[in-house]
């Protein structure tokens, strides 16, 4: 077997790549869960989910169970089972660095990766799952979620306090937990929400959670956009409404390392792996490429929103979960973007030549060897916003489409 990301040597049982460190866990689909013989619809799925200790996102947490249950759940259904199944696998788009950065803040150019536990830790848990919540309407999702980020801000400096408070006020996040990284840092990445929020303003009000969160060396991820992830049930009988959060991560291994993060992110912009002149606070503008990208494909679909979720929007969570787990949407933007450029200039790039234009990143694949159409996005995005005019004229095109998108 080989990693799809760099083509190098793996072994069938490995987690990570030692080459560059992509994650090589395969998605579970519906019928894994479904098929297993200790599956009962009758039971509460999330006991179910604990027996068999599947992840509740790829983010290994081992400050926690990643289980909290409020109450006792009760028995949630079929449907709302075969969703947990759906919308907990798969559903997160990282931004990977394309060095290994060690502990003796050397850079590892021939990308293998330090084992080693770092010591650059948060004490915010941002995978707890509520079961068995009174939940009414969207004040009391909105009110659960900041309760989970306040309960963890006791040890946390009131410098930094002010910092998340003022992102959550600026640009309407329901939960900021920043907790041990540098006042100042966090005041660069204010700037990086408060560029492309003022560009941007109908995207304020959909972003639940922005946060550090721990992962391990091994993952190398800089940082993650997780659009769907099921946040707390109710105490109904079918387990509805239930909470989703949307949220963006930051990987505590670069992101309280300035060293490590500034090394690693220039090192992949001067390589071409992102694009030209990134900075250690433009990753969180790949980010929120991402985002931007994902309301938009929530705007084609007619949703409002997907915080709150019963049986009259499932249907919808449904579409938009297949649809960016499969990059429908996103592929169809870039062949819109690339078909006007071809019109404008007669091209004779293909449209992965095209998109390749961008940055290498703009091209990466999953484990199976597809293209991530919505890394494109992200890259474009990304390099619209460190290099405006300047940018690839790829990036500029598929910016303008994601831009009527959003408008649309």
């Amino acid at each position: 077997m080989f990693c799809s990301r760099c083509g190098n040597s793996i072994n069938k049982n490995d987690k990570f790549c030692s080459k560059c460190g992509n994650k090589l866990i395969y998605e579970t689909n519906i019928q894994q869960c479904i098929n297993d013989p200790n599956f009962n619809a009758s039971n509460n799925f999330t006991n179910y989910y604990n027996s068999n200790n599947f992840e509740t996102s790829i983010i290994n947490n081992n400050q926690n169970k990643k289980k909290v249950f409020i109450g006792i759940g009760v028995g949630i259904g079929v449907v709302l089972v075969i969703l947990f199944c759906a919308i907990t696998f798969r559903k997160t788009n990282y931004y990977f660095s394309d060095v290994s950065y060690g502990e003796n803040n050397e850079i590892n150019n021939n990308n293998s990766v330090n084992q080693n536990k770092s010591k650059y830790k948060t004490v915010i848990i941002t995978d707890n799952i509520y079961s068995g919540v009174k939940i009414n309407d969207i004040n009391d999702a909105n009110k659960l979620i900041k309760e989970d980020s306040e309960k963890q801000k006791d040890s946390c400096p009131s410098e930094i306090k002010n910092i998340e408070n003022n992102l959550i006020s600026k640009y309407g996040i329901t939960a900021v937990n920043l907790c041990e990284m540098d006042n100042n840092f966090a005041k660069e990445l204010d700037k990086v929400f408060e560029k492309i929020y003022s560009e941007y303003p109908s995207i304020r009000g959909y972003l639940t959670n922005f946060s550090l969160v721990n992962a391990s060396m091994a993952e190398s991820f800089i940082a993650a956009f997780m659009p769907i992830f099921t946040f707390a049930t109710s105490n109904s009988p079918s387990g509805y409404p239930m909470v989703v959060k949307t949220q963006i991560l930051l990987n505590t291994t670069y992101f309280l390392n300035k060293d490590r993060l500034e090394a690693s992110v220039i090192d992949g912009s001067n390589s071409g792996h992102f694009p030209p002149n990134a900075t250690p606070y433009s990753p969180v503008a790949h980010e929120l490429g991402h985002y931007l990208s994902f309301l938009a494909m929530m705007n084609h679909y007619d949703i409002s929103s997907i915080l709150l979720i019963d049986n009259n929007n499932i249907n919808g969570l449904y579409k938009i979960y297949d649809d960016f787990k499969k990059g429908s949407f996103s592929l169809s933007m870039i062949e819109e973007a690339y078909d006007k450029y071809k019109k404008d200039t007669n091209t004779t790039l293909s449209i992965d030549e095209w998109r390749g234009t961008i940055s290498q990143y703009a091209l990466a694949k999953d484990n199976e060897g597809n293209y991530i159409y919505d890394e494109t996005i992200a890259e474009a995005f990304h390099d619209v916003y460190l290099n405006g005019d300047n940018a690839a004229e790829a990036s500029k095109y598929v910016v303008n489409v994601l831009k009527q998108k959003l408008e649309g």
